[in-house]
């Protein structure tokens, strides 16, 4: 997905997918360089809640990081 994001950034929409369990999983996913996240496994397993769930703690990661947007974190791995 780096390497994705580093050739193409934004003139690809990238999707992380595989092994989301939690917001740390997804924004990880997302500071590499990924625009959506898919959460099928995730939901799989621990049912239709864990989007929310996710969803609100990615929020908590994101203003952490001093971020407004989620937009402003794709990538940022890549940009230090």
């Amino acid at each position: 997905m780096r390497k994705t994001y580093q050739k193409y950034g934004d003139q690809l929409t990238i999707i992380g997918v595989g092994g989301v369990f939690s917001a740390e999983d997804a924004y990880e996913k997302i500071k590499s360089g990924a625009h959506l996240v898919e959460l099928i496994t995730g939901m799989i397993f621990e049912g239709p809640g864990i989007v929310g769930q996710i969803n609100r703690e990615l929020v908590t990661l994101l203003k952490r990081d001093g971020y407004t947007h989620i937009s402003q974190a794709v990538g940022a791995h890549l940009r230090k």
